[in-house]
């Protein structure tokens, strides 16, 4: 590769990166939950005051905002994370959307959502450009 060749971030890359944060920051909702801030952005209404389910979704947070840092650098290992996660977000998405109250248009929407970026990312993850981008 020649010096002034510069190899352009693909835009499902990007896109992936973002949508990873925007995760970090959900999972940061329960969180925010344990100091009586949660319920001003929770479309549940649930509250969450279990340290441990706190601390889990913390690391997961961290998790994701370090798996879209990566997807804008271009780390190595991320991709193999990204594979990794993305499986996971699809059974977990595919699972909810077979068990949600059909009655519910809010939680079917969110269910419905939840599965079709799940399987955006899957599909991405695997493609070449993503890949390369990765291989750099």
């Amino acid at each position: 590769m020649d010096v002034n060749e510069v190899k352009r971030r693909p835009f499902r890359v990007t896109l992936i990166g973002i949508l990873s944060i925007i995760a970090g920051l959900i999972y940061l909702f329960p969180i925010l939950n344990i100091y009586g801030l949660g319920n001003l952005i929770s479309l549940t209404n649930q509250t969450f005051y279990s340290g441990p389910f706190a601390l889990t979704a913390l690391v997961i947070a961290i998790a994701n905002f370090v798996l879209g840092l990566g997807c804008f650098v271009g780390w190595r290992p991320i991709w193999f994370y990204l594979a990794i996660i993305s499986v996971i977000n699809f059974v977990v998405a595919l699972f909810v959307l077979l068990n949600i109250d059909i009655n519910n248009l809010e939680t079917v929407l969110i269910g419905m959502v939840w599965l079709i970026i799940a399987t955006y990312v899957l599909l991405s993850v695997q493609s070449k450009k993503t890949k390369e981008w990765f291989r750099r």
